[in-house]
């Protein structure tokens, strides 16, 4: 009952227009990490100031312009962002200036209840996590768990692809929203593409050589880091360029969907369990939501950006009620401890807490740059001793496709979560 309380409550915020104490209390609560940004954000009684790194205002944001602006962020592309971040810079806008800004923007407009399709007019993206669905590409990316028989007391070998887990569960929470009438976006097709919808092997073939010899040519990296990533292999390539490469693709595809909420679908591991080589006790549930911002993130104008959407606008608090939700129902179907910030150290040491249990404001990069209220879910721990017989079954067919009850029970656990926000929204 506690938490249904503070779910309401936070629905009572989202309710309400911004103001400067509002914004500071998501500031404090969720994205000034360890007091990082202390030096480069201010606030006054009828400001908001981003300073430089010499102190100087580079930014502001006054009393009357938190409503435009919050829409401004919500409502446009990163392009148009940008020249206006730069544009504005501390300049006050007259109320007559306001109201120009906010005419021009396409708002989305209130969706009609259909009770036959409780969501039909909806748009709904889902990220499927990863894409090694193979031995040699989820070797690339580490996102696999690999037991050999007989080299412990198990009765066949285990193998798991996390991408193939994430995509399976995407394909049946997309079915699941269809059937009730919503707007489905996937970022890839198939359990083994990235999102530029073919295989990392095929990407590198035919794709490397042309984006780097275009970022090149636009001097936006130097020789000497050309001719490495050039002539380094796979493995080196993913985790000097592509990784980052193919999850800021993820978030503009989710972006030009312009979705009412965002679902990031992950399985996670032990981070104990010394380099996933055996089955493991843990097992917890948890979800991620933007913040936990550190001072240099505010090295790059578009973090600076995603910072001011996340401050001004209601994306936090409606982020956390999606994860509160989609947590309390990872608990209730899979029958797992929810995690506090003493499970993992990375929930202690990268994260902060929020009001809901298993929800935790951290900084990655699509809880950064994704445009909407999203939650990124990690369901359960693949190398835990139960899961891991369980998650190699293919006992169940659910439209069509070959799985398990876990998978289907995590993903009627998003359904779930989604249906009861949106009824709350």
């Amino acid at each position: 009952m506690k938490h249904l309380l503070v779910l309401l409550c936070l629905v009572f915020k989202i309710s309400f227009s911004q103001t400067i104490q509002l914004c500071k209390l998501k500031f404090d609560r969720y994205l000034n990490f360890n007091a990082s940004l202390n030096d480069l954000v201010k606030f006054d009684e009828d400001a908001i100031y981003l300073l430089d790194k010499n102190g100087s205002k580079e930014f502001a944001i006054y009393k009357h312009e938190l409503y435009y602006i919050a829409s401004v962020l919500e409502n446009t592309n990163d392009v148009f962002q940008k020249n206006f971040f730069l544009k504005k810079g501390i300049q006050k806008f007259s109320n007559r200036e306001c109201d120009s800004l906010h005419i021009n923007l396409n708002i989305q407009k209130n969706i009609t209840i259909n009770n036959s399709l409780p969501l039909k007019g909806f748009r709904i993206a889902i990220d499927p996590g990863h894409f090694g669905a193979n031995l040699k590409d989820a070797k690339i990316e580490f996102k696999y768990i690999y037991f050999i028989k007989d080299s412990l007391n198990i009765n066949d070998s285990v193998k798991i692809f996390e991408s193939e887990l994430n995509f399976n569960t995407a394909f049946i929470l997309k079915k699941m929203l269809e059937q009730k009438g919503a707007s489905v976006f996937l970022t890839r097709n198939q359990k083994n593409f990235t999102s530029f919808n073919c295989n990392y092997t095929d990407w590198i073939k035919t794709n490397k050589l042309r984006i780097i010899d275009s970022l090149k040519n636009e001097n936006l990296i130097s020789n000497d880091h050309y001719f490495k990533l050039k002539n380094c292999d796979e493995h080196d390539f993913f985790y000097d360029f592509f990784r980052d490469f193919e999850l800021l693709h993820r978030s503009q595809v989710i972006n030009e969907f312009k979705p009412h909420l965002s679902i990031i679908i992950h399985y996670n591991v032990d981070e104990k369990n010394d380099l996933w080589l055996k089955p493991s006790k843990n097992n917890y549930t948890m979800a991620f939501i933007g913040g936990a911002f550190v001072a240099d993130n505010f090295d790059k104008i578009e973090n600076k950006i995603n910072f001011l959407r996340l401050l001004c606008t209601n994306q936090l608090f409606k982020s956390e009620t999606l994860a509160g939700l989609t947590v309390m129902n990872f608990h209730k179907n899979l029958k797992i401890q929810i995690a506090d910030k003493n499970s993992a150290l990375y929930l202690k040491d990268k994260c902060l807490t929020t009001n809901l249990p298993g929800v935790f404001s951290r900084n990655l990069l699509l809880c950064r740059t994704v445009n909407s209220p999203l939650v990124y879910g990690e369901s359960l721990y693949q190398d835990n001793e139960f899961e891991i017989t369980e998650l190699m079954k293919s006992d169940k067919e659910i439209f069509g496709l070959k799985t398990n009850s876990r998978v289907f029970l995590v993903a009627k656990s998003y359904f779930d979560a989604i249906s009861t926000y949106l009824k709350i929204k």
